[in-house]
């Protein structure tokens, strides 16, 4: 198992009849991080391969995350920062002393709400 934490900045698009696509204001954006405790083979120098990074993003925001929201609206991400952990950093347990969210994928595939100290 690896871990990894997930640093997004993401805001939300509305879409824009006139221009025929989202629209948005970065400066009303949101960062957030998360935690993962990954199989091996979701990263690839210390980064997720594109693929993994999709479904973890599918399982943050809905699996149709990119076609928008029945409402108009659709989250944009402006920013990623993926961080592979060290042996050191994972004995650190940086995760305990945060407010943020914890997730385990299971089975090679399915993603699940941890807590931070079952992380």
């Amino acid at each position: 198992m690896k871990y990894l934490r997930l640093t997004i900045t993401d805001t939300m698009g509305f879409w824009d009849d006139y221009l025929g696509d989202f629209v948005f204001d970065p400066a009303n954006s949101k960062t957030f991080s998360t935690w993962y405790r990954v199989p091996d083979d979701w990263l690839q120098d210390g980064v997720l391969v594109p693929e993994r990074r999709e479904r973890l993003f599918e399982y943050l925001y809905g699996t149709e995350w990119r076609l928008g929201n029945g409402d108009g609206s659709k989250y944009v991400v402006l920013k990623v920062e993926e961080h592979g952990l060290s042996d050191i950093e994972v004995a650190q347990r940086a995760w305990v002393s945060t407010d943020e969210s914890c997730y385990a994928v299971v089975d090679g595939s399915r993603i699940e709400t941890i807590s931070r100290d079952a992380m």
